[in-house]
């Protein structure tokens, strides 16, 4: 009798797989390990645990919520160290899938009461526990490639802790819900139209939690598009910025060649008289009078130029010793301008403020490396001199401006990864290095 009810108790806490699942689907971009270890640490973990807390329920006959909530705490815990994510998107994303296996676990209690009207949850029957495994494993298949294909892009592109805050908050108001009208005894559903309230509660609950995350998936869009807006309104700036510079120096090298016939009938009668001192000193104040251009063609792209040109100028105002070496023949390819000059804008906007937060004295310098190879792999390779100071947790660095990771780094790395690249960041010596990768493919 106790293995039964302990192999019952067990298939009812093994719909943590389906959970554990739909946790993982939208962090693929995030995981700390490959695929398949992150799976079978979480599997392994998961049965232990279910094993444990079934033994101890059917031993000492504990409700199924005095085991489970304890579980659900380890089992984020575990689920936590698996990411190179923050903590309000993990908690975010466990607790909202954490609501709707209650929902699913609620549906599985309906249709137990359907062949068992005279039992109820807390006594939990082969039948109940049957259901909740099969409607959970179903509505997890339904959701996983949903949850894999949008439900990442939130995660990738919502930094906003806020907002993960709010949903968490949101997904635990759904799941006490549930759990507090979670029917002891079914007889109760059999009373006036209990039974339809209770189904139309449940199937609303779901649709609500969908239409939560229809609504914020909607708002990353929205913040993306504004995003985007001030990235290529900041480009145009930069843009115009180079350009009236290069109009300046066409301008002053247009009056320096207009000057020019004077200045040779100066240096001609300087001559006859042989005034070799004077042709010097006129020479010397001659040069120095000359325009220079501080606009550098790094590439043909326009925009690319501007960045480079902007930051570089923003360096040098700054006392930073910058190099950038670029190399883009004929880029065709199917990325984003856009996209491009944020990965990059970033690296450099980075480099630049840990270059201005060394003490006086210390060397400043930035070294970047823009690289297209094969037309089809860019490599974006930068380092730059910091002052050795740094705030990590769980893989990520952290802004040390503000509290949360640094926006800029996961914003490259979300780049990367869009475009089935990586991007990886690491300090050494005094010295923090950016390497980029990105596939980028022929139109």
């Amino acid at each position: 009798m106790f293995l039964k009810d302990f192999l019952v108790t067990m298939l009812s806490n093994l719909t943590t797989l389906p959970a554990a699942l739909l946790c993982l689907a939208p962090m693929k971009d995030r995981m700390r390990f490959a695929g398949w270890k992150v799976f079978l640490q979480m599997f392994t973990v998961l049965i232990l645990v279910s094993a444990v807390g079934s033994f101890l329920q059917v031993k000492f006959f504990l409700e199924g919520n005095t085991v489970l909530f304890p579980s659900l705490i380890i089992l984020f815990f575990v689920y936590r160290n698996t990411l190179f994510e923050s903590a309000s998107k993990a908690l975010a994303v466990f607790v909202y899938v954490c609501s709707l296996m209650a929902i699913f676990a609620n549906a599985a209690n309906a249709l137990d009461a359907l062949v068992n009207p005279e039992a109820g949850a807390l006594h939990l029957t082969t039948a109940n526990a049957f259901f909740q495994f099969a409607i959970s494993s179903i509505g997890a298949g339904l959701l996983y490639f949903p949850m894999r294909r949008y439900g990442s892009r939130l995660v990738n592109n919502l930094d906003d802790k806020r907002i993960w805050h709010v949903t968490t908050i949101i997904s635990s108001i759904f799941l006490i819900a549930c759990v507090m009208i979670v029917p002891r005894k079914y007889e109760t559903l059999y009373t006036n139209r209990v039974f339809l309230a209770f189904l139309v509660v449940q199937g609303t609950f779901f649709l609500l939690q969908l239409l939560l995350a229809i609504i914020f998936y909607n708002i990353v869009k929205w913040m993306q598009a504004a995003a985007r807006d001030r990235e290529k309104a900041r480009l145009l700036e930069m843009q115009e910025s180079s350009y009236i510079r290069q109009q300046e120096y066409i301008d002053r090298t247009a009056r320096a060649r207009h000057d020019l016939k004077q200045t040779i009938r100066t240096l001609n009668g300087m001559a006859t008289e042989n005034d070799l001192e004077g042709i010097k000193k006129y020479l010397a104040k001659y040069v120095e009078s000359m325009p220079e251009n501080d606009v550098v063609q790094y590439c043909s792209d326009a925009a690319i130029n501007a960045l480079l040109n902007h930051y570089a100028q923003t360096a040098v105002q700054n006392g930073i010793d910058i190099k950038l070496q670029v190399s883009l023949p004929g880029r065709e390819t199917e990325m984003d301008e856009i996209e491009l000059c944020t990965a990059i804008g970033n690296i450099l906007d980075n480099a630049i403020r840990a270059c201005g937060e060394m003490e006086e004295g210390q060397r400043r310098y930035i070294r970047l490396s823009l690289t297209l190879q094969n037309e089809t792999n860019l490599y974006i390779v930068a380092v730059n001199s910091f002052n050795g100071k740094v705030r990590k947790r769980n893989g990520m660095y952290l802004s040390t401006r503000r509290r949360g990771s640094g926006i800029g780094l996961s914003s490259v790395h979300s780049i990367a990864v869009q475009h089935g690249g990586t991007a990886r960041f690491y300090h050494e010596d005094g010295e923090f290095f950016s390497d980029v990768l990105i596939p980028l493919g022929k139109r």
